[in-house]
């Protein structure tokens, strides 16, 4: 053990400086982070997100631009010169004339019938509706991500740890080989499959660790923060009660009502129908009330010092006559995108339900088969313990214990499994009804305990 100390000790000495700076950088991250934590954290700093929020608030800028041409308008002008002119006329001397010459306005002026402008303006209203569900879809989608990137993490934590159990219980069994076989009471085929075993366990544990140690990436990379270890999911915390509401036909009604998606192509189609009505308003008429008021100090060759104030009240009204078929050709097309979005959301609507249908269906039997894998794995424990009694009542081999070994390891990994699936299908559940918000996030954080 000497010699192994001394070649151990100088490596365990150069890695213990990249450990200490790594601990030093994720000193805000010490101790376990929960699922609640790390979604926060992705809110703030998650780019696809952050460019989503960004969009969402420059479409909001629209309503306003839009309500703009509906309300009054003042604009003012003015201009001023100045001439320098040689008159000649016939018997009279030569005259050279210098005056100025200035003009100022304001005009108001009020729209009173703009029925393109009031269809740009409800247009704009429904785009702006049209992108909060975009960002809302957003939020789903990135809720949806942060606790799959969490689940996989815990999954691979768990299945590297399972791995390493099952190491030590195969390395066990080959040390009790070697010693059976050492007092005659063994063979080198116990030894040779306990090795097998053994090594193969090796194998995989590391490629148990790579996994580990990319789906901790990938989640530090999402939420953009070091994670020292996560909170655990707690068996007796995990939520296996029945659904509410329990009818699929409500969970599908509800997604249709409120799924982001639905809601951006239902604005998307309302803002569609606008267009039209933008379209067909290109026949007819405009009406605008306006007033003017315009000073001039006007000289010229022929008068001199005059002054005029002018103030104008009045309707313009400008009517289309022929715009050589271009309405009627904006009208035809945008028709086209109605009945385009009305496909795309029936398109939209049946792929939904049929992923409610799935993740319902998975959440349901994810609750049957957990309880299914709870009864295998203590089967299985209970084999374990009956077939290392055989073996030493002769009535049992090595081989069973290896195989009663590995089947253990099976159903716990099952296990785990299938409750990191039945929590994943309850999230996107809540994620397709667009439910996912920051509450009932913490709702799947209750099911997490921080390992003291």
């Amino acid at each position: 053990m000497l010699p192994l100390a001394r070649i151990l000790f100088p490596l365990a000495r150069r890695r213990l400086l990249p450990c200490l700076l790594f601990g030093m950088a994720a000193s805000n991250s010490v101790g376990a982070v929960d699922l609640l934590e790390l979604y926060q954290q992705a809110l703030a700093n998650e780019p696809t997100f952050r460019a989503a929020r960004a969009e969402a608030e420059a479409a909001r800028e629209s309503l306003p631009q839009a309500r703009s041409q509906l309300l009054p308008n003042l604009q003012g002008a003015g201009s001023s010169s100045r001439a320098s002119t040689t008159q000649v006329q016939q018997g009279r001397p030569e005259q050279e004339l210098d005056y100025s010459t200035s003009n100022y306005s304001l005009t108001l002026r009020q729209p009173l019938y703009r029925p393109q402008a009031w269809a740009a303006y409800k247009q704009a209203e429904v785009n702006m509706d049209g992108y909060q569900a975009k960002l809302d879809g957003e939020e789903q989608n990135l809720g949806n991500r942060v606790a799959g990137a969490y689940f996989d993490a815990l999954l691979a934590e768990d299945s590297l740890a399972f791995i390493v159990a099952q190491k030590e219980a195969y390395l066990g069994q080959l040390n009790a080989a070697k010693q059976a076989f050492k007092f005659g009471e063994g063979t080198r085929t116990d030894i040779d499959e306990a090795q097998a075993r053994y090594d193969l366990t090796l194998a995989q544990e590391l490629q148990a660790k790579q996994n580990k140690r990319f789906t901790k990436h990938q989640l530090e990379t999402l939420v953009n923060i070091p994670i020292a270890s996560l909170a655990k999911l707690d068996p007796a915390r995990l939520d296996l009660g029945p659904l509410q509401p329990a009818s699929l036909e409500e969970w599908m009604a509800q997604t249709v009502e409120r799924n982001p998606q639905m809601r951006q192509l239902n604005a998307m189609l309302e803002a569609a129908r606008q267009e039209v009505a933008k379209a067909k308003a290109g026949h007819l008429p405009t009406v605008d009330a306006f007033m003017l008021y315009r000073k001039t100090d006007s000289d010229s060759e022929t008068t001199i010092n005059q002054k005029n104030t002018t103030t104008q009240l009045g309707l313009q009204v400008s009517v289309p006559l022929f715009s050589g078929g271009y309405t009627q050709s904006t009208v035809r097309q945008a028709l086209a995108n109605v009945d385009r979005l009305q496909e795309q959301g029936e398109a939209v609507r049946r792929a939904l339900q049929l992923q409610v249908r799935k993740e319902f269906q998975s959440v349901v039997e994810g609750q049957e088969n957990i309880r299914a894998n709870e009864v295998v794995v203590h089967s299985a424990e209970q084999a374990l313990v009956s077939t290392r009694k055989g073996v030493q009542a002769g009535l049992r081999t090595s081989l069973d214990v290896l195989n009663a070994l590995q089947q253990k390891a099976t159903s716990v990994r099952n296990l785990a499994n299938a409750r990191y699936q039945y929590a994943m299908a309850r999230v996107r559940l809540m994620s397709l009804t667009g439910s996912l918000d920051l509450e009932r996030i913490k709702i799947v954080n209750r099911w997490l305990v921080r390992e003291s």
